[in-house]
């Protein structure tokens, strides 16, 4: 069935019109004669060494440049006039010097940098959607650099973030599914919503159906720069961005280059205690490659970068491969004016996930069912952890995941005087989804007795198979080549204002909107028998927001924000087959909620108690709209779901206190306290009986999660810099009658599922030479004290409770060679981030980057 783009093209047209009509009526800035240079060089303050890939611009211009490998730098074009230079650099105190040009001629300014702690030099973007200084900065946010995300041979989103302060991420293996909470936000729910918004040089990169981010499948090969904004964010982020923002930032070249690289690895042996079959003369093998090419040429930058990956997989069925390209240009229409093309297309395939083999212990009981046998029975699964690699049946081991992730988005920016500019904005996101679930010519049939059954019921097995199996719905069963796909392209736009009202008043406003057109064979509101049958229904966004951060004093600001979102589907009732009923039992039900809309306001206030201590305070209300995955779903793999045409929108109150420290040069520190109190959180729950598992989205709970986190960095000699990260979360289910949400089979029913009370990570990098540098890094994440799928009150074989360790090592060879060894997972730690999901064990990986 075809996309419903005729119901897309009137708003597009409509959005197109208002972009253009405002590009039109503009003031075009008077053009000054004569262009001038700049240039010079910029060292270390400390050894005079040259200072490479450090950024010099001239503030409210499109004009600048990066320094070179000898510290030169060369900004050219410059119309006659005065202006003020600012140079950034990574582990360097920001500089700002006021200059002048006279026309025709080049001006020299030589400058050097002093070395500071990489979190006191930040210059950070997300917080408020322009350029601020961290000690100004009103609300948590945390930055990894491009230095920290090559660390690893071709890095995925999820590896570059894992060790963030209140960040923590659930992982099952291949391409199945990824969770990334930030304090807290999501729950381990196979790929349904999801808290956390991400984006790709400020364009959406979550799938509009499910929410999700495939996290392990953004490449970051081409990133410059990833910030982390923590809390409610929804103000200036709109729906989803409850939890927090990832933002990733694409890099450009500051002249001509071709960089390329590849590394190949292989998984260590499991401990003689495992007898996995998958391992049995077996070694995994993993590899990655890339090539790219960019150049800095007049008023043209671009960078365009291929990458590849393959894995063999730590287990079975936990193989993927992926290709990436992505490319970013930036054409400078003037000195105040340029058009900016961020593009990317993944093109990912894996194995889909299930837990590993278990035994099932049968009691048998009286019937509490009218439509089952005239037994009923009580189960508890036993895992068979010395085979956690292997998959629980082999009906599932060769399900295939593939994904289809394209980006295609365009600014226009222009500076229309030294107090106002503006930022408009064209995008275009496809997302597709496709599981394959029986790639064999044969129907496979799922039975209770591939999991090896312990029955103590007194009740023949042959009966107790053949009642479970009764009472099991069809979807668990697959036929030769039964799939599920889902299809998401979306359409958007957005123009935003930036404008210096005053020496008081800083305003930005901004307009954005989009449309998504769905075509889905899992998510639909319709119900038609069979699979692989896709139905349409279409998603339109629209939001407005303003911004205004006002100099209270010289020490106090207050950054005042107000979001206005609505959010509305084209259906308005679900019909669906009720997978609790025996049979076919079809029901039709309005949807009650088909649009929701929601005012966010925040409140953020930074004081600077000194040049180099600042206190920070922000209350603010965010909301999310359920996704059509959560409104409509009918199945997820394995279990079956019911759609529910009552959902609505969750919303959140969040309060948060925090300090950031300079306590020199070598140290700073940061503490933040948080308080997030959820109503109407939507999330699945179980309403059928075993082993006809079927759940349904609800809003079903109240809850409050508060914390603390940490952060210190330290650059005790200069070439010696180390981090420390620190989070305690404390999540709780306030809506009364506990387990809601954990489920009463836990030892503490009232604490939220997936959500661990203690995380912390350690980085440390050495320096001995100029060429050699050395890495260990690690990450701690203590036992979870809930979860939902296998609870048991002796907490037997929950996730977390593990410490990881990697070590790794960068030689220059020459200049434009260097040679790289990593060593993940030191210990051959045998750990689990999601639950019955065996995370990888030990792996070795030797790579070289070549840049010419």
């Amino acid at each position: 069935m075809e996309n419903k783009y005729y119901q897309a093209l009137p708003p597009v047209r409509l959005l197109l019109t208002i972009f253009l009509l405002t590009l039109l009526l503009l003031p075009q800035p008077a053009k000054a004669a004569g262009p001038g240079s700049l240039k010079g060089t910029i060292t270390d303050k400390t050894d005079s060494e040259a200072v490479i890939g450090a950024s010099a611009m001239l503030e409210n211009t499109t004009l600048g440049s990066a320094s070179d490998i000898e510290g030169n730098y060369t900004i050219q074009n410059i119309p006659a006039g005065t202006y003020r230079l600012k140079v950034n650099a990574i582990g360097y105190s920001p500089f700002f010097e006021t200059i002048t040009v006279n026309a025709g001629e080049t001006t020299t300014i030589n400058l050097q940098l002093e070395q500071t702690t990489v979190m006191a030099s930040e210059i950070v973007v997300g917080a408020a959607l322009y350029e601020q200084d961290r000690l100004e900065v009103p609300i948590t946010l945390s930055s990894v650099s491009r230095e920290e995300i090559a660390r690893e041979p071709s890095s995925s989103l999820d590896r570059a973030v894992e060790t963030v302060p209140g960040v923590n991420v659930i992982r099952s293996a291949g391409l199945s599914n990824t969770g990334l909470q930030i304090r807290g936000s999501n729950t381990f729910q196979g790929g349904l919503g999801t808290r956390v918004v991400g984006l790709y040089d400020g364009f959406p990169i979550n799938n509009p159906i499910t929410g999700e981010i495939a996290w392990n499948t953004v490449n970051m090969n081409a990133a410059e720069k990833i910030e982390v904004i923590k809390g409610a964010s929804s103000a200036l982020y709109g729906s989803q961005a409850m939890g927090g923002v990832v933002s990733v930032i694409g890099s450009m070249p500051s002249e001509f280059e071709i960089k390329a690289g590849a590394s190949l690895g292989f998984y260590d042996d499991p401990p003689d205690s495992d007898r996995s079959a998958y391992r049995d003369d077996h070694t995994p093998w993993l590899w990655n490659s890339y090539f790219g090419i960019g150049d800095k040429n007049g008023p043209l930058t671009y960078n365009l970068l291929y990458s590849h990956a393959e894995d063999d997989g730590h287990r079975e069925n936990s193989q993927y491969f992926l290709n990436d390209i992505k490319f970013k240009g930036r054409y400078d229409l003037s000195s105040s004016e340029y058009l900016q093309v961020t593009a990317f297309y993944s093109d990912s395939e894996g194995g889909y996930i299930n837990t590993w083999p278990y035994r099932v212990d049968v009691i048998a009981g009286p019937p509490t069912s009218p439509y089952g046998p005239p037994f009923s029975v009580e189960t508890k699964p036993y895992p068979f952890t010395d085979q956690a690699l292997d998959q629980r049946d082999d009906v599932y081991a060769d399900d295939i995941t593939k994904r289809e992730n394209a980006l295609v988005g365009v600014n226009y920016v222009n500076m229309l005087r030294d107090n106002l500019s503006l930022d408009a904005r064209l995008y275009y996101t496809r997302n597709k989804t496709r599981i394959e679930y029986n790639p064999t010519d044969k129907t496979q049939v799922w039975s209770p007795e591939y999991n090896i059954i312990d029955n103590t019921s007194g009740v023949p097995d042959a009966v107790i198979i053949g009642a479970l199996e009764s009472m099991l719905p069809p979807i668990y069963n697959r036929e030769p080549g039964q799939f599920a796909e889902n299809i998401a392209n979306r359409y958007g736009a957005g123009i935003r204002l930036d404008y210096q009202a005053s020496d008081m008043h800083r305003l930005l406003f901004g307009v954005d909107g989009n449309i998504v057109d769905i075509s889905t064979t899992q998510y639909k509101p319709v119900y038609v028998p069979g699979w692989g049958i896709l139905g349409d229904i279409q998603e339109k966004n629209a939001s407005l927001f303003i911004q205004d951060e006002v100099d209270l004093t010289n020490r106090l600001t207050a950054l005042l924000s107000l979001r206005y979102d609505w959010n509305n589907i084209d259906a308005d009732e679900v019909v669906y087959r009720d997978y609790t009923q025996p049979g076919t039992v079809i029901v039709s039900a309005p949807i009650e909620n088909q649009s929701v809309d929601a005012l966010s306001p925040r409140v953020a206030l930074n004081y600077r108690i000194t040049d180099d201590v600042a206190l920070r305070a922000s209350w603010g209300k965010s909301f999310r709209a359920p996704s059509v995955a959560e409104r409509f779903v009918t199945d997820a793999g394995l279990f079956p779901g019911n759609p529910n045409p009552a959902l609505d929108k969750e919303k959140m109150t969040a309060y948060e206190a925090g300090v950031f420290m300079k306590l020199s040069d070598r140290v700073s520190f940061d503490l933040a306290g948080y308080i997030n109190d959820y109503t109407d959180l939507i999330e699945s729950r179980n309403i059928g009986s075993f082993p006809a598992i079927v759940f349904e989205y609800d809003n079903i709970a109240e809850a409050r999660i508060w914390g603390i986190e940490t952060a210190l960095n330290i650059r005790p000699v200069d070439p010696v810099s180390v981090s420390i990260g620190y989070a305690y979360m404390n999540a709780k289910d306030k809506s009364g009658g506990a387990g809601s949400l954990a489920g009463a089979g836990n030892p503490d029913p009232e604490w939220l599922a997936y959500r661990p009370e203690h995380t912390a990570s350690l980085s440390a990098t050495w320096k001995p030479t100029n060429r050699l540098a050395l890495n260990t890094n690690g990450r701690y994440v203590s036992e979870y004290k809930s979860v939902s799928s296998y609870p048991n009150l002796e907490r037997s074989n929950y996730p977390g409770d593990f410490i990881v360790f990697n070590a790794g090592a960068k030689y220059k060879i020459t200049d434009n060679l260097t040679g790289s060894f990593l060593c993940k997972n030191i210990t051959n730690e045998q750990y689990e981030e999601g639950e019955w999901f065996r995370a990888p064990g030990r792996s070795f990986i030797f790579g070289f980057d070549f840049v010419y």
